[in-house]
């Protein structure tokens, strides 16, 4: 089995929960464009229409991250994924590569639906503002940059909470303590050892924000590679822990 064929797989597993997800957006969406006369604080239109459902999309991608490994188990499917001539850091990074598609497949469609169903609404309105005009090729700059990071960020937290799995099936008791611990602890370790590790990155060039304006922000560019790297280095540790230590 290739690492297609895995990514099919996981990508199948997981579909129908976004698909669920993304199919409650949309009905949101038109509930709340049928009652926009209702609605017209713009701050609560943004905070249930896109806010809230981006924090749950976000925590139901981290939870699938969980879930994938915890089905390999609960169908015994883990038997047959030992026995593939597959290393293990591809089995974990094909559920990675799936859960982090849909996530942001489903992010997209969020977009998409709150753009076309409640801003073209509001559209000429906020056309309206010169402010706004101006504004608008730094936001959607910011936007871009901020999209990435928050993808690094979610690689990692995946690969964190595949890391604490595997860490609750080396023991027979209190899995869950463990696998608590394990995430953490993690979480701990990476807040305490990020700002030393970045200082040691110091020469890196800044990343460049457009902040609208004359005015400019800046992004020190080693605190993203320590989490690239760690998060690398999680990676690997989880495919070694898959296919070494674990028993089944």
């Amino acid at each position: 089995m290739t690492f297609r064929n895995l990514f099919r797989k996981e990508f199948r597993s997981l579909f129908p929960l976004f698909a669920v997800f993304s199919a409650a957006v949309f009905l949101l969406h038109l509930v709340m464009l049928y009652k926009q006369n209702v609605m017209k604080d713009d701050d609560y239109v943004l905070v249930i229409g896109l806010v809230i459902p981006f924090v749950v999309v976000s925590v139901l991608s981290i939870g699938s991250g969980y879930y994938q490994l915890l089905g390999e188990w609960r169908t015994n499917t883990i038997y047959l994924l030992l026995s593939l001539p597959v290393r293990g850091w591809k089995i974990v990074v094909a559920k990675l590569a799936a859960s982090l598609t849909l996530l942001f497949g489903a992010l997209l469609w969020l977009g998409g639906s709150f753009a076309f169903l409640i801003l073209r609404a509001k559209w000429p309105e906020l056309m309206q503002s010169d402010e706004l005009r101006q504004e608008l090729p730094a936001a959607i700059q910011l936007f871009l940059y901020s999209a990435w990071i928050y993808a690094l960020a979610a690689a990692f937290l995946l690969t964190v909470v595949q890391f604490a799995f595997l860490c609750g099936r080396l023991v027979a008791r209190f899995q869950w303590v463990v696998e608590l611990c394990a995430f953490l602890g993690t979480i701990w370790l990476t807040l305490r050892i990020s700002p030393p590790l970045s200082g040691l990155l110091a020469w890196l060039p800044d990343l460049y924000i457009a902040a609208g304006g004359d005015e400019s922000a800046y992004l020190h560019a080693g605190p993203f590679l320590v989490l690239l790297l760690l998060g690398a280095g999680f990676t690997w540790l989880n495919g070694t822990i898959f296919e070494k230590v674990v028993e089944v």
